[in-house]
């Protein structure tokens, strides 16, 4: 670090920091280190060869004696998931080992790295955050799926109670203390704040089409307003005249007719920031709700007082929705904002990010059985670890830390510019950040500047980040500092020497309260068996990645290994020629609905007019993202949506005579209206719930024979293709490879279901003139990392070795389930099992999820077959205890209704099912008040699985006692079905029916939970 005291002379110097290989922003201390082994990685970084099974060696060295890697990875075998693939790597010859000597040398390369003191580099208290998380046990699986305040019961392996945690301190420093929104990417995050706007304008203006207006707005985001929203945008000049600005803005509504939406920065990726003077004055002519970016300035901006604010002339934000044909700026003078982008003070690019809007704005998801609630979030499943990581940084700050950081950082800033100022640099101060923009200096003060971290923005100034680690790691200046903080904070009573962790440390309560849950997790995670995710992974190599939590990753590996890992997975899947692999692109995504999103616009951007179908199998989330565009909607227009769901078969697959049909119909519109006919095709490849693939060939060749050939083909193969190819190959459109299999154009991969890593995905796409719609250029480092260790230790072999036995142990479940009387289907060599539903408890206790009255238990590889025989054991039991309460109350059930009786459990598929259903709505049902409260109740009865009927003889039903079972181990008792004859003895059955309650309950431990209609009594003919 070069002291503050000293640096500013040497700006007129000759000072020329040294850059550590081909990152200029990062020095290296390598000739420091104790190291005495050599081994290679920069081969591996610089070729194409594939990661997965490149055995070269590191250009840089380790010591034996700081094998930190392998320590961690031994003292994690107690906890391991074991499988066919984990347990080889519990031999000392198994090449994982290699691996992690390569991690190894990674790490203390890594580590040894010092960063220039303007450079953009994360803060301590982030890194030091990443440390805490690793040291109570994380990376475990984990899946942040849906909102903050939609839990799923049976799904544990999240944080929501944090991320909501932060999203209400950061609310409440804008004036809402419980805002919706929740945690997640900065791109992500800012698309789901503007749908939110979108989706408010569709109630409040619901035949004026919105516009959507930026100046300085990040470019990236923008594309993806106007893509996935379908959203007409128009770039204003904020900072030219007021009276050009209003004609302007006046031609864009169509003279002021339509509502817009404005999307605002105070601090974009190059430092750039809006007038927000001037989008108040627009706001009092034009309807306008306002979204604003302070992903890299809410922590600065919410914590200054009214004093500094006044001083430096900035605005106060409000969360808020002002009304139509409102002004944005309230009677207090404060900007209501709709929706806010929200970031830690100075945390990395690629740092998560948090959406706040108020609760009452746009509109909630479609309800999904399958995730138990809205699927109200632009993606689908979410890394947990962000929201906790972002939660801690905050909860350890809190307003009063920040508060005191960024009085400190002023002074610092003050002191740079000082310096600056002295050497004849001119600079300002960044009004939202910290930051100082130098802009004009001789070339070899530009030079050193950049040398000391300094970046150039696209109008040729030089930013500075300001850190406190200039003043903390600076001894010459650590007394001034302190007493800043000192100054600002009386009550903390530290000396000179605390640091900043002591400072700010995380409670000792919430680092056990995560231990506690962590290892109950561990406990969990052997029978969670309803999610294609594979839980086990991360047992043994979550300790390993932990390792790298408080370590920056250069970008210049982060740069070349995504390169690296792209090409890999072009020639896996058949572009070997240079030339076709520049057709393609490729990138990382947040998860397989992000890599959908991003596949399905890619092709429409290709071919705007075209039709794109997809079956009724197709993953739910594929609905949702057309249905939030309103192009592909055509909601301005008084044309049908472009977009055609297909039935399924009884297997799941597209049913292509439908397809067939819909397509001609299709055609047949075009032709008439003069347009030209294309198809995209959006396919399926195990990620259905009855985990069906779609007959790609036999489509191909139907639509052949009729005249018609699919423009694009993307694939949805999240899960299925994380084992292997599934004999699908990459090529441009209109290919067929020599099999008559057709070539296909996208491709979407989850890193999180197969092999098991921290939720993130890959979507590649034939693309030759554009990149992929909405993927980001900022790539999470942590997503880059993992696939890279993941690819070097998941050989071919060890993908196919895992798939063998998931398919191995999903024919034990099936012949056990079938053995047991359990209606079953599955397809050929899937994993996915499908079977009508148990009771409740055991669909709670299984994670099993649910479609109408069935659920899927999927083998994933930490599902052993120990865990398969106890999960039908615990079906079974319900059959067994049923039968023994049976055993007792069937003679004296006879006696009372004087006939031969028998007692059945009503399973939720069976032909019994069907009658009870049938005997409801044939309104052969005394009280027909009550028919529909009365049908839905049967209804959850019987999927409940747990009723029972008193059959005669004959196989008639002459009374059932309807019950719902609960996920909390209870039974919900219902009404009683009693045939009209039998009513003269409707108290000898109402206490056969307590009686029978009472006996289940004990036999199968479960509570009698009773309601309004419990034992009340209905009669049918």
């Amino acid at each position: 670090m070069v002291h503050l005291t000293t640096w500013a002379q040497q700006l007129g110097g000759s000072l020329k920091a040294s850059a550590n290989g081909e990152n200029s922003h990062m020095m290296n201390v390598r000739g420091k280190l104790p190291y005495d082994k050599v081994v290679h990685i920069h081969k591996l970084i610089a070729s194409k060869q594939d990661p997965a099974t490149y055995e070269g060696t590191f250009t840089y060295v380790y010591g034996i004696n700081d094998d930190v890697i392998q320590k961690r990875f031994n003292e994690s075998k107690c906890q391991w998931i074991d499988d066919p693939v984990i347990s080889q790597w519990r031999r000392p010859d198994h090449h994982i080992h290699h691996v992690l000597s390569e991690a190894n040398s990674l790490y203390h390369e890594w580590k040894s790295i010092q960063y220039p003191s303007f450079s953009p580099s994360p803060p301590t208290l982030w890194l030091d955050t990443g440390r805490a998380l690793a040291d109570v046990g994380l990376p475990w699986h984990n899946n942040q799926v849906n909102l903050p305040d939609e839990i799923d019961t049976s799904w544990p392996f999240h944080f929501k109670k944090f991320e909501t945690e932060v999203l209400q301190m950061m609310g409440a420093r804008v004036g809402d203390p419980t805002p919706s929104g929740y945690v997640s990417s900065y791109i992500e995050t800012n698309c789901y704040c503007v749908r939110a706007l979108q989706q408010q304008l569709r109630a409040t203006h619901p035949t004026e089409k919105p516009i959507l207006l930026y100046d300085n707005f990040d470019l990236e985001s923008i594309a993806c307003f106007e893509t996935f929203f379908g959203l007409e945008v128009h770039r204003v000049n904020l900072s030219g005249s007021l009276v050009n600005l209003k004609k302007d803005v006046i031609r864009a509504t169509s003279n002021g007719t339509r509502p817009i939406i404005f999307v605002a920065t105070i601090c974009n990726s190059i430092k750039d920031y809006d007038d927000l003077y001037a989008i108040v004055e627009i706001s009092r002519q034009f309807s306008l709700l306002l979204h604003l970016d302070a992903f890299r300035s809410f922590d600065y901006i919410t914590t200054m007082s009214d004093c500094e604010r006044h001083q430096s002339n900035l605005w106060r934000f409000k969360l808020g929705v002002n009304l139509p044909n409102q002004p944005i700026q309230d009677d207090d003078g404060c900007i209501l904002a709709s929706t806010i982008v929200a970031g830690g003070l100075h945390q990395p690019q690629h740092a998560p990010a948090a959406a706040l809007k108020p609760a009452s704005l746009g509109q909630k998801g479609t309800k999904v059985a399958y995730i138990r609630s809205f699927d109200s979030t632009l993606g689908g499943s979410r890394d947990a670890i962000g929201p906790l990581w972002l939660a801690l940084y905050e909860i350890r700050l809190r307003e009063s830390g920040l508060r005191n950081i960024c009085y400190a950082l002023l002074d610092v800033r003050s002191r740079v510019m000082a310096a600056l100022h002295s050497q004849g640099i001119s600079a300002s101060a960044h009004p939202y950040c910290l930051d100082v923009i130098v802009d004009s200096c001789t070339d070899s003060q530009r030079q050193s500047l950049i040398d000391l971290g300094g970046i150039v923005t696209p109008q040729g100034h030089i930013a500075l980040a300001i850190h406190l680690s200039q003043a903390l790691n600076d001894e010459s200046y650590i007394a001034h500092t302190t007493s800043v903080f000192l100054r600002h904070n009386t009550g903390t009573g530290c000396s000179s020497h605390k640091s900043l962790l002591e400072l700010y440390p995380i409670p000792h309560d919430i680092l056990d309260e995560l231990r506690t849950t962590i290892q109950s997790w561990k406990a969990m995670a052997r029978s969670n068996a309803g999610y294609p995710l594979h839980i086990g992974s991360l047992s043994a190599l979550g300790p390993v990645i932990g390792c790298f939590w408080d370590l920056t990753i250069p970008q210049n590996w982060i740069k070349k290994m995504t390169q690296n890992l792209m090409v890999f997975r072009l020639e896996r899947f058949g572009i070997y020629r240079p030339e076709l692999q520049e057709a393609f692109k490729g990138g990382f995504t947040n998860g397989s609905t992000m890599g959908n999103r991003c596949g399905v616009h890619t092709a429409l951007r290709q071919f705007p007019n075209a039709f794109l179908y997809f079956s009724a199998e197709t993953h739910y989330s594929v609905g949702k993202i057309l249905r939030d565009c309103d192009s592909l909607t055509n909601r301005w227009s008084d044309k049908e949506p472009r977009y055609s769901q297909i039935p399924c078969s009884s297997n799941g697959s597209i049913l292509i005579d439908a397809l067939i049909q819909q397509a001609r119909n299709d055609q047949t519109y075009c032709a008439e209206h003069g347009e030209t006919y294309h198809m995209i095709l959006f396919a399926n490849l195990g990620t259905t719930f009855v985990g069906a693939r779609d007959d790609l060939a036999t489509i191909w060749k139907s639509l052949y024979r009729i005249g018609i050939q699919p423009s694009y083909i993307h694939i949805d193969g999240a899960f299925d293709l994380g084992y292997n190819t599934c004999g699908i190959k990459l090529g441009p459109p209109g290919t067929i490879d020599n099999k008559g299999m057709p070539m296909v154009q996208g491709i979407t991969i989850s890193y999180h279901k197969a092999l098991g890593q921290n939720v993130s995905g890959e979507v590649m796409c034939f693309s030759p003139e554009n990149d992929i719609v909405g993927l980001s250029t900022d790539v999470d480092p942590r997503i880059v990392f993992e696939t890279w260790l993941y690819s070097r230790i998941y050989s071919l072999n060890d993908r196919h070795l895992m798939l063998k036995y998931c398919r191995e142990n999903a024919t034990h479940l099936e012949t056990g389930l079938k053995r047991i009387g359990m209606a079953t289907k599955r397809n050929p060599g899937s994993t996915i099992v499908v079977m009508e539903r148990p009771p409740a408890w055991i669909v709670e206790q299984f994670s099993l999820r649910p479609e109408g009255d069935w659920v899927h238990f999927i083998a994933m590889p930490h599902i052993s077959k120990e865990t398969i025989n106890f999960f039908i054991d615990r079906v079974e039991s319900v059959e067994n205890g049923s039968s023994v309460v049976f055993g007792l109350l069937t003679p004296l059930i006879s006696e009372a209704v004087q006939q031969p009786i028998k007692l059945t459990r009503i399973q939720c598929l069976s032909k019994l099912s069907g009658r009870v259903s049938k005997l409801v709505q044939a309104n052969n049902i005394s009280n027909l008040s009550q028919q529909g409260k009365l049908c839905t109740l049967v209804k959850s009865s019987l999927r409940g699985a747990i009723s029972v009927a008193i059959m005669d003889e004959h196989n008639e039903i002459q009374v059932v006692f309807l019950a719902e079972s609960s996920r909390e181990q209870s039974i919900s008792v219902g009404p009683l079905l009693v045939r009209s004859r039998l009513l003269p003895r409707a108290n000898i059955i109402d206490d056969i029916a307590k009686h029978l309650w009472r006996l289940m309950s004990q036999y199968m431990k479960v509570e009698v939970k009773l309601h309004p209609m419990s034992y009340s009594v209905r009669t049918f003919l």
